[in-house]
């Protein structure tokens, strides 16, 4: 059986990192190197990519484009829908998390399993009103841990790598993308 996957998804490894080998990617995503090799090509020809060689290997990178932000945005949500799509459990949380306005996104082990992690560890930027966490920590029996900061500054750079390599973006997309590539 084809596997199918995003277009999007093949730019997935090379975010908020340095070059990135092809067969790194490939493990990655789990995809033979000609099929990511093809599409590479194609953001590249795009301007969305850069590739450099060093003897005979090739490594890619983003490359700033006008236009990154919205890919990103692009590949932020699919990958939260896919998540979404493999654990109910999350689903759920995502929903409930829809109806406040701030940027949240979640990190740590939980963006890759809600079973296996001990509680979920969720970044919420602006005014919030924690009661409302509560209910859903109650509903769900789930513990949650909250950092909440009046805005992305207040995040030291430790806890920025941490959220880097695992998280998943639940809303207010652009302005995370825009704190996480600076």
């Amino acid at each position: 059986m084809v596997k199918k996957i995003s277009i999007w998804s093949i730019l997935e490894p090379l975010l908020y990192s340095e070059p990135v080998h092809l067969a790194e990617i490939s493990r990655k995503l789990k995809s033979p190197h000609t099929t990511v090799r093809k599409q590479l090509a194609v953001f590249e020809k795009i301007g969305l990519i850069s590739k450099e060689k060093k003897g005979r290997q090739t490594f890619y990178k983003l490359k700033h484009n006008p236009l990154l932000i919205d890919y990103l945005t692009i590949i932020e949500k699919e990958k939260l829908i896919k998540r979404c799509r493999e654990e109910l459990l999350l689903k759920e949380i995502v929903s409930y998390l829809h109806k406040f306005d701030n940027p949240i996104l979640i990190f740590g082990s939980a963006t890759h399993s809600l079973k296996k992690a001990r509680d979920v560890d969720m970044l919420v930027v602006g005014k919030l009103k924690k009661s409302e966490l509560v209910v859903l920590e109650k509903k769900l029996n789930l513990k949650f841990h909250i950092i909440h900061v009046e805005n992305l500054k207040q995040v030291n750079e430790t806890l920025k790598k941490e959220i880097i390599n695992k998280h998943l973006i639940v809303q207010g997309s652009e302005e995370l993308i825009k704190w996480l590539i600076s």
